[in-house]
This record gives C-alpha cells, sequence and structure tokens, in this order.
C-alpha cells in the first residue's frame, strides 16, 4: 500500500455541517460520510492487486480541526505529491469557509512547507525547478489574497474545485516529465505480454522470463491497475 501523509489545519466549526456535505455531493468525490462528529470526504483511484483502493486523498471535517490525509505512491516523491495536492485542499478550504473560521496562518505553514521542499532540490535542474518555484510562489500569493478577500457561492466554489482538479492534473504531467519515467519500460511489457495471452498473466511465469524479480513484476502491475490501464478480472 503507497505511504500516507496528512496536514492538519486548525479551524473552528460554525453549525451544521449537513449543507457542505451536499456541496460536495456534486463535485466527483468518492465517498462521503459522517463519523460521530466528523465529516469525511474521500477520492478513491482504484484497487490494487489485493482489492485494497488506493486512496487519493480524504479530508476529516473535525469540530476543531480539518485535517487532510493523501497517498504517496511508490513511484513518486512526497515533494511533487504534496506539490498536486495541496492546490486542491486549498480550494476545498474555500468551499468551507462559510461553515469554519480558519486562521489564515495555519493556511501559510502549510504554503511555506511546499516552497522550502521545492528550495531544497532546486539544484537538480536550476532552469526548470527555478520557473517552477516562481510558478508555486504566484499561485500562493494569489490563492492567499482569493482567501482572505473573496466570499464565494456555493456554484462559485464548485466552479474553483473542478478548475483545481484540472489544473492538478497538468501539473502531475509536467511534474512526472522531471522526475523521469523509470517504470514505463516494465508497464509497456507486462501489457503487452498481457494482450499477448488473453488479457491473463502467470506473474511468476513473466518473471522467470524477463528475468525479473516477482515483487518487482508485481509492483509493475499495481501500477497499471493504479494507472487505469488494466482491471481486476472477477471469477
Amino acid at each position: 500500500m503507497p505511504d500516507e501523509e496528512k496536514i492538519k489545519i486548525p479551524a473552528s466549526r460554525k453549525g451544521n455541517l449537513k449543507p457542505l456535505a451536499g456541496l460536495f455531493s456534486g463535485l466527483g468525490f468518492t465517498k462521503i460520510a459522517f463519523v460521530s462528529d466528523t465529516l469525511s470526504v474521500e477520492k478513491i483511484k482504484g484497487q490494487d492487486l489485493r482489492g485494497n483502493p488506493y486512496l487519493e486523498y480524504k479530508v476529516d471535517f473535525k469540530p476543531d480541526t480539518i485535517e487532510l490525509t493523501y497517498s504517496i505512491p511508490p513511484n513518486r516523491s512526497k515533494t511533487s505529491r504534496l506539490i498536486e495536492v495541496l492546490p486542491t485542499f486549498l480550494n476545498v478550504l474555500q468551499v468551507a469557509e462559510e461553515y469554519y473560521t480558519i486562521p489564515p496562518s495555519s493556511i501559510y505553514s502549510s504554503i511555506n512547507t511546499v516552497l522550502n521542499e521545492v528550495s531544497k532540490v532546486i539544484d537538480k535542474d536550476a532552469t526548470e525547478l527555478s520557473t517552477a518555484l516562481s510558478e508555486l510562489q504566484a499561485k500562493h500569493h494569489d490563492l492567499a489574497a482569493k482567501y482572505k478577500d473573496l466570499v464565494r457561492s456555493s456554484e462559485a466554489s464548485t466552479r474553483i474545485l473542478l478548475e483545481s482538479e484540472q489544473k492538478r492534473e497538468e501539473l502531475e504531467k509536467r511534474l512526472g516529465k522531471m522526475n523521469g519515467m523509470s517504470d514505463d519500460l516494465l508497464k509497456e511489457s507486462l501489457y503487452n505480454w498481457i494482450k499477448m495471452h488473453g488479457g491473463t498473466i502467470d506473474i511468476k511465469e513473466f518473471s522467470k522470463a524477463n528475468t525479473l524479480a516477482f515483487t518487482r513484476a508485481e509492483e509493475g502491475l499495481n501500477l497499471l491497475l493504479h494507472d487505469g490501464y488494466i482491471r481486476r478480472r472477477f471469477e
């Protein structure tokens, strides 16, 4: 299973969260549920070989905190994943601003964490990463200004969240190019093998034919499942 990280934002709940759950119901979340006094919204992305769901991210709205839990796939770095999910989390907070009082300083701390992590790896590719850093700083100032000054209706909040998802996909493609695609050859070999064998695969047979460790072949299959290229077949 992928590793998971959390971001906790201190916040004071203003009232009943049922209307907030209604706002999230049309935004593509896989699961929306109340557990005790906490509203949880989740986004799931596929399953692994054992049928376990891949958690994309989850937001828990508690009485005194809002907590983001997000996964880090084995082929991704913590820094690139944090850069990916933070804009989505900020827009989720904007949707919930009528239901919580959130100190701006707690949000700045998370944004500064992203900027500090990016600065640590700036020497890997000075030109490309410095450009990315400048873009992130511009987004930081823009999002901070919107959070302070803009009171959004539920329709506007929905539009912002959907636009954020589109920007996240674009950023994911750019970060994939920056980090390299070392797993591509494995995924291509597995995919071609499955096509040649009628949509099935014996991992031991594939590993032996390609002089590959069994666990590495299994990891490649999980990557194909996670990326949506194949699906598990149920008897």
